[in-house]
């Protein structure tokens, strides 16, 4: 018997805004990434982060489309994909998590306030 089981859950935040591609009438997918710091610090105390691919496919990536902005703190659940393709005869390798869903953790007003705020600093 043979048990397989692929299955994740992340918590972090986009690093900028998610791009979204309706691929043709019935397919559609929203790409983003996720950064997460590490539970670690360094010997010199700082953080390391993670910075996971996110896909998500249909509804989810409709929503997504309209909720989800640089900086939404957002919890991902998922599987994980590895794929491979071949550029200048060299073998590459995608990590990436393919989400079946989301829920955002900030309310959409106040991630715009941020954005706002965030806005006039660098003006």
């Amino acid at each position: 018997m043979s048990f397989n089981y692929n299955n994740c859950t992340l918590m972090g935040r986009l690093t900028k805004d998610p791009d979204f591609k309706e691929i043709n009438d019935s397919f559609c997918k929203l790409t983003f990434t996720l950064a997460i710091s590490r539970k670690f610090r360094k010997e010199d105390g700082t953080i390391e982060t993670d910075f996971i691919p996110v896909t998500l496919i249909g509804t989810p990536a409709i929503v997504g489309s309209k909720l989800l902005a640089k900086g939404s703190p957002v919890l991902i659940w998922g599987a994980i994909q590895v794929r491979q393709y071949d550029k200048d005869n060299e073998r590459k390798w995608i990590t990436e998590i393919i989400g079946d869903n989301f829920q955002l953790l900030e309310k959409r007003k106040r991630i715009e306030e941020k954005q706002k705020t965030e806005e006039k600093q660098i003006a």
